[in-house]
Formats: structure tokens, C-alpha cells, sequence
């Protein structure tokens, strides 16, 4: 969980994510300096090529080449959140370990371990460990029905701490627009507190599946927009419910939203991977869930908000 804080190297490393409609695969090369200083740069596909990423800390650069934009944004991402939320304790109590005989990453030596949820029996999880640094260099989510949601892995790893000072650096390049993601605001474990200041009557759902528990909430301003998230996890999934009292309707980016139904409102979904965003209104309140979960079950969870 905290080899990446540990750690520092230079890898190219391959993402795919598998849809109903296709996969999408992106290749970056990556530069990373512990504890908490990256560099990712887009290789492909096209699209996408020469866009990069910049992370200090909390806070992330986002440089789209093609549209001449910067997204500044704070708090770590919701992949980031998978697993890095840190609680041994939380995972081993819902998942069974399953280690595997050795295999060959990216040359390195590496201890394949599937983790098998305890209530369900099913393999969400499988992740191949660097034996000597501990380092995950593949990991691969699946469905409930078994079937491959995501795969990361390196394709080849350095490590090293002799990464330049500049891959770090982040300049506004002439004629980029400056986007501003969310704003700090109040984060905590203690939910109670965090609610309070929301400035609104927030809800919260009434089922959640075995193993989930909230592990913290915060309060972010978005385009001056309020908006409560509270944070789940059963240690290995996540799961995050947003919500605000403003009509801002959860963004769905490139991906086009499919209609569904939450019990008697209409909801919009979007797959990506192994994350599904589910957004519907309700009692004057917008809003969104996004989890590694399949529809039924956030819907299920949509309906139990009160």
C-alpha cells in the first residue's frame, strides 16, 4: 500500500480499460520521485498524445496539448483512492489473499496475489508485487460476473532517484487557458463535522454492500458549487456519493450518458472500466455516485439515499 510513497523510478506503463462498447488503451511514460512528486507523459493513442500530468503532493497539473488547457485540481484521484486508502485492517477483514507462484513483470520478479472477497467468493482483484520493492507493477479488476474490467501494467521500470528536477516543473505555456478543478476545502474523518458546514440538508444512503463503511468526507467548490462528498470503501473497492443543493448535475466528460431509472426519477450512467458514475436527482439535491461497482448494485444503493 505505501511501496509508491517508498519508491522512485522511470517506467512506461499501459492502461486498458474494457467496455461494453470496446477497450481503450493508453501508453504514458512515467517519472516518479518519492514520495510524492509524478510526471506522466501520453504516448498514445493519438488523441491523447503530448498530454501530460503533473502531481506534487495533492495537488494535479493536467496539460491537454490539443485543447492548449491546464486543469489545477487538489485531492487525489478516485484510482489513486483504490487501495491507497491504507487500511489493512478494513481489506484483510473483507478479502482472503490468494497468493500465486511467482511470475516474470516488466524482467522483474514479481508475487501474484488475487484477493477473493469473503462474502461473495468472488476474485475483484488480482495484483502482481514486486518481490524485492513491493511495488505493484500489473494490476487487474473484474466484474462480479468474472469477466476483466481494467488491466495496468509496466511494460518495462528504473528505478532510480535520478529523476530532473524539471520533469517536476509546472509553467502556464503561452496561450493556455487555466481551468481551476476543485477548490480545498473542508476533509475530515470526523463526517459529522464535515456535513454540518455542507449549508444544506445532505442525505446519505441506508444500504451499502457487505464490507462498505464511510471512511471520511469533504466539502469542495467547484465553479462555485458546494458540494458534500462522502468517501466508502471495503478496503480494496471505493465508493462516492456527491451531492449539492445548487442544480449542478454531475459531469460526465467525453463519455454520453445512458438513461436509467433510480425507483420513480431518471438517472444517466456511464461505464468506464471497472467505475461506473451513476448521477439522478431527488428532494431538491443533486446526485452522483461513482464506484467500482456494477449499475445494479449502485442502483441499489440510489434508491436506499434518504
Amino acid at each position: 500500500m505505501s511501496a509508491e510513497h517508498d519508491t522512485s523510478f522511470i517506467a512506461q506503463i499501459e492502461s486498458i480499460q474494457f467496455g461494453p462498447n470496446g477497450s481503450v488503451a493508453t501508453i504514458a511514460r512515467e517519472e516518479h520521485l518519492a514520495p510524492d512528486e509524478t510526471h506522466k507523459l501520453y504516448l498514445a493513442p493519438e488523441n491523447v498524445y503530448g498530454d501530460s500530468v503533473v502531481i506534487h503532493g495533492t495537488a494535479m497539473f493536467s496539460y491537454d496539448a490539443k485543447h492548449q488547457k491546464v486543469v489545477i485540481s487538489q485531492g487525489p484521484s478516485l484510482e489513486a483512492q483504490t487501495i491507497a486508502n491504507g487500511n489493512l485492517g478494513l481489506l484483510l477483514a473483507n478479502y482472503r489473499p490468494v497468493i500465486d507462484s511467482p511470475q516474470i513483470i516488466a524482467g522483474r520478479p514479481t508475487i501474484p496475489c488475487s484477493l477473493v472477497n469473503r462474502y461473495t467468493s468472488v476474485r475483484v482483484m488480482r495484483l502482481w508485487i514486486d518481490a524485492d520493492t513491493h511495488l505493484i507493477l500489473q494490476r487487474e479488476t473484474y466484474h462480479s460476473n468474472g469477466t476483466i474490467a481494467s488491466r495496468l501494467q509496466f511494460d518495462n521500470i528504473k528505478y532510480t532517484r535520478d529523476v530532473p528536477a524539471e520533469a517536476f516543473a509546472t509553467p502556464i505555456p503561452a496561450g493556455y487557458q487555466v481551468v481551476r478543478g476543485g477548490s480545498d476545502g473542508i476533509s475530515s474523518s470526523d463526517v459529522e463535522h464535515v456535513v454540518k458546514a455542507a449549508g444544506f440538508t445532505p442525505a446519505g444512503p441506508r444500504y451499502l454492500p457487505e464490507g462498505f463503511t464511510i471512511l471520511s468526507a469533504d466539502l469542495t467548490t467547484v465553479k462555485g458549487v458546494k458540494t458534500l462528498h462522502m468517501m466508502y470503501s471495503d478496503g480494496v473497492r471505493s465508493l462516492s456519493l456527491f451531492e449539492n443543493a445548487q442544480s449542478a448535475a454531475a459531469d460526465f466528460g467525453k463519455l454520453k450518458p445512458n438513461p436509467t431509472r433510480v425507483e420513480a426519477h431518471d438517472a444517466w450512467y456511464v461505464n468506464d472500466g471497472p467505475t461506473t458514475l451513476l448521477s439522478w436527482k431527488d428532494k431538491g439535491l443533486n446526485f452522483a455516485l461513482v464506484g467500482d461497482l456494477d449499475l445494479k448494485e449502485l442502483t441499489a444503493i440510489a434508491a436506499s439515499v434518504s
